[in-house]
């Protein structure tokens, strides 16, 4: 199951960690915009050709994060890649979340125990970036004339930052509408027809209260970002920090002041019920829909995998799989999940992660990943194969996510922002999040107060690094 980033304010303390780290380092130096580190003009060599030469096989290390169906997934894919070939072999190390992944790169960055390839989150690029930590794939990419015509052009885009391709997109997700189509039934709505927009599922989860039924909603930062990107709007400055480095949020706006409204009215009205994103109760959104207790939720595809094993033994379950309400003609769910990044020193296990890495994102092999995960395709000649069309035939929910990306916009704002102080960011929403459910601070106060917070911890990492 995709291990989403939760503990946020665990997390801030590792952030500060990270920006000592990379001030020691030198890391990002100068008036260093979202690219720093390297430059589309000034990238370090991908040494290709030191693989045939180095003798075989040679041993590298990934760093991966992936649970039950996901695990099951990259293991069988690594496995075959490791019997096909003789040149390189990989051995998984599973860090359990991508928690532990970025707390083990932080303590890496120091102590120089750092695997060969990781695979990090999405949140992850500028602390990666401005680490000097990893070789930018684009300088494989040029070595190898590697095309990126097939890819979703949108997985590759979240991930390039001044025309710098950092890291190559593999496990991705975005969010998707979770609901029990009886429980709709049973409310007097149209099971086929899912909410739209912010205001249906307002209007929806009115009808279902009556029923017996609430919306399992996770405490998550991640729905301010994402319904700000479905909105169109920017969700932080210099473009979401894509044409330099993000100095000041945005999303102190309009559509932000709609969204925790929505939000907070639903909670207090009794029609959604709050769990957490981290521990034992991390999943009772989910549960609770085959429990009988929600009717509806709003989480990652990356779950789907897993969900759709559990399934069966819920008799009391119809389940419907919609894209996420709330999009607008110019905007998009956010590009959600990780890609894999070299960290390798070795010009050798460079080359030998680059290997790993492509076969990973074969066409093929991409399309076995998305059947029996919940993750996206990257490649779009991966929808075709017919794996993954099968599995699409059985459980059309599975193609929900690719579709919202092939149907978002291609503006900075459906891009997504890229933040040095991501977590610190997340950790002031969620906090502002609490503050509305728990205490009736305003919607609008609360949103003001995390935009504060969240522009103070932007000046702070900033500052620390140099940028």
């Amino acid at each position: 199951m995709h291990a989403t980033r939760s503990n946020w304010t665990r997390f801030g303390a590792v952030g500060a960690t990270v920006g000592l780290l990379l001030a020691a380092c030198g890391g990002g130096g100068g008036s260093g915009g979202a690219g720093s580190g390297a430059g589309a003009s000034q990238l370090p060599p991908c040494p290709l050709s030191a693989l045939p030469s180095s003798g075989a096989p040679v041993e590298i290390t990934m760093w991966e994060s992936m649970s039950q169906a996901n695990g099951d997934a990259l293991n069988y894919l690594t496995s075959q890649f490791n019997s096909s070939q003789s040149q390189v072999h990989v051995t998984l190390v599973n860090q359990t979340s991508y928690d532990d992944t970025f707390a083990k790169f932080t303590a890496g960055l120091a102590n120089g125990q750092l695997p060969d390839i990781a695979q990090m989150e999405d949140v992850d690029l500028q602390q990666v970036i401005d680490s000097r930590a990893a070789l930018p794939v684009q300088s494989c990419i040029n070595a190898a004339s590697y095309s990126l015509s097939d890819f979703v052009p949108r997985t590759t885009a979240y991930w390039t930052v001044k025309g710098v391709q950092w890291a190559l997109p593999f496990s991705v997700s975005n969010p998707v509408f979770i609901y029990n189509q009886q429980a709709f039934s049973k409310a007097g709505l149209d099971p086929n027809k899912p909410p739209a927009t912010l205001a249906d599922l307002q209007s929806d989860a009115a009808s279902l209260k009556k029923a017996g039924f609430a919306m399992g909603l996770k405490l998550d930062p991640w729905h301010l970002e994402q319904w700000s990107a479905l909105a169109g709007v920017l969700y932080a400055n210099n473009d979401n920090g894509r044409s330099s480095r993000a100095s000041k949020v945005l999303f102190d706006n309009p559509t932000g002041t709609q969204i925790f409204t929505v939000l907070s009215q639903m909670v207090h009205d009794g029609e959604a019920v709050t769990n957490p994103t981290s521990g034992p109760s991390q999943f009772d959104n989910l549960l609770g829909i085959g429990q009988g207790k929600y009717a509806m939720s709003i989480d990652t595809s990356a779950v789907l995998g897993t969900v759709y094993q559990v399934l069966p033994q819920y008799k009391n379950v119809t389940l419907g799989v919609a894209p996420m309400p709330g999009r607008s003609d110019d905007g998009g769910v956010l590009v959600g999940g990780s890609a894999l990044y070299i960290l390798s020193r070795t010009s050798a296990k460079q080359a030998a992660a680059w290997k790993f890495m492509t076969y990973l994102d074969q066409p093929d092999n991409q399309a076995y990943w998305a059947a029996h995960t919940g993750y996206v395709p990257v490649r779009e000649s991966a929808s075709s194969q017919p794996v993954l069309q099968q599995a699409w035939a059985a459980e059309p929910g599975l193609k929900v996510a690719y579709d919202q990306l092939l149907a978002g916009g291609s503006g900075p704002a459906a891009a997504g922002p890229v933040l040095g102080a991501y977590n610190d960011v997340r950790s002031a929403v969620l906090s502002a999040e609490q503050s509305m459910y728990l205490n009736n601070v305003d919607p609008a106060a609360a949103l003001r107060n995390a935009a504060n917070a969240a522009d103070q911890a932007l000046t702070t990492y900033n500052q620390r690094i140099g940028g």
